[in-house]
């Protein structure tokens, strides 16, 4: 009997772990380009703008590539893409470090660093895969990865001036050839296909009620077309729009509306702790509760943070830092986890749905750019967010009580049968 840890097998922990590093080891290239922009403008002779197309480049092949990740790991297994997608990663940095040229740093951060986004799905069909009870922690914990490896490498940075965006891309290049392969060579094992074959034969569908669990049986030709699918899709289109204003203008927003540095600081440093406790209290309640209206909470606090951004009171950075970093690093794993429940965690699925979360992130930094340059201001933008997430908190809570109905309907019936 295999041995287990917190009622889930020893190697789920294990292989949390070592996807864990990954993600850490990945958070360098992020924190270089956000950084070091203006070294990076001055070292290339390039402009702020070419930066910011890499980068928007490096989005796109990303969004372009997780249904097609979700693809190949569907037909040739999650760790052969994960390993591909590390390659590919370590690839652009290398090329980056290596080739002191605009064109050299567009091609190896802008599209071949972008061609690992095919190892996105991957990470979420393990998770479902190893964990069984503790399943939403694992992937907040899994999130946490990027948050904890800016927290850390930030103040090194910050604090040695010699250390530079080649250093930070070095570091990438080396941890990625030492560390990250040969983590997923011998951390990482392929889900097990009686496992696989197991749930592809049985199309039935769990769904979390009080108490006791509702089995539905829908045609998986016909997912596509299901409320849920579509309701999740949106969720997170919504929340790539959301990360998108945020990450690109937040610092701007508070800067037009007057606020002192120190505050502005204060309150980025809270949406950081923010982001990883909020991701592990988020992570114990899904466990715990309904996921559908868990996600229904999460999308009604972010309402209620870009509310208090949008009327730019004295404690509106606080406000907002506190109510947004704690769904921050949620929306995605959280929606990820109610498709879980029908998908049965399919790579072809989860692709699209990455799909939809990061064309939203390109889409929410276009709005912020055109809502500055025609009103002058981010208030529009914010109020298309907040419009955005009541449409998605009132879909969530629809599904919820859509399903705690037919949950009831059929408790009735089975309760009558037993009568008879």
């Amino acid at each position: 009997m295999a041995t287990t840890w917190f009622k889930e097998s020893r190697y789920a922990w294990i292989g949390l772990g070592s996807l864990w590093v990954i993600g850490f080891i990945g958070a360098l290239t992020r924190f270089s380009l956000s950084f070091f922009q203006v070294q990076i403008s001055t070292d290339l002779q390039i402009s702020r703008g070419f930066i910011s197309m890499a980068w928007s480049t490096n989005l796109f092949i990303i969004a372009v590539c997780a249904p097609l990740g979700g693809w190949l790991v569907d037909r040739y297994g999650t760790k052969k893409i994960l390993m591909l997608s590390a390659i590919m990663s370590t690839l652009g940095t290398g090329i980056v470090v290596l080739g002191h040229h605009p064109i050299v740093f567009f091609i190896g951060y802008g599209v071949i660093s972008g061609l690992a986004g095919i190892g996105a799905t991957a990470s979420y069909i393990l998770m479902f895969e190893w964990f069984r009870h503790h399943r939403a922690k694992a992937m907040a914990l899994l999130a946490s990865a990027s948050s904890v490896g800016l927290a850390i490498i930030t103040p090194i940075f910050v604090s040695e001036d010699w250390l530079t965006w080649k250093n930070a891309f070095m570091a990438s290049f080396i941890l990625g050839v030492c560390v990250s392969l040969p983590v997923i060579w011998l951390g990482i094992k392929a889900p097990q296909q009686k496992n696989k074959e197991k749930d592809e034969s049985n199309h039935s569908i769990e769904v979390e009620g009080q108490g006791m669990l509702t089995r539905i049986t829908p045609s998986p030709k016909k997912f596509i077309h299901l409320p849920i699918f579509v309701v999740v899709a949106i969720a997170l289109f919504t929340c790539g729009i959301n990360m998108g204003s945020v990450e690109m203008n937040l610092v701007a927003i508070h800067q037009l509306a007057d606020v002192s540095p120190s505050m502005i600081a204060l309150s980025m440093s809270i949406l950081g702790i923010m982001e990883i406790t909020g991701a592990l209290i988020c992570g114990y309640f899904l466990d715990r509760y309904n996921k559908l209206m868990m996600m229904s909470l999460l999308y009604g606090i972010r309402i209620i943070g870009f509310a208090f951004l949008f009327m730019h009171l004295g404690s509106s950075p606080i406000l907002f830092a506190i109510a947004f970093g704690i769904t921050y690093l949620s929306a995605v794993p959280g929606g990820m986890l109610v498709i879980n429940e029908f998908a049965k965690g399919k790579g072809k699925h989860t692709g699209v749905l990455l799909l939809m979360h990061q064309g939203g992130g390109i889409v929410g930094v276009l709005i912020g750019g055109l809502s500055f340059d025609y009103f002058g201001n981010y208030q529009n933008l914010i109020v298309v967010d907040v419009i955005i997430c009541i449409l998605v908190a009132l879909g969530y809570f629809g599904l919820f009580t859509t399903y705690k109905r037919n949950l009831r309907i059929q408790n009735k019936k089975v309760a009558v049968s037993e009568a008879l």
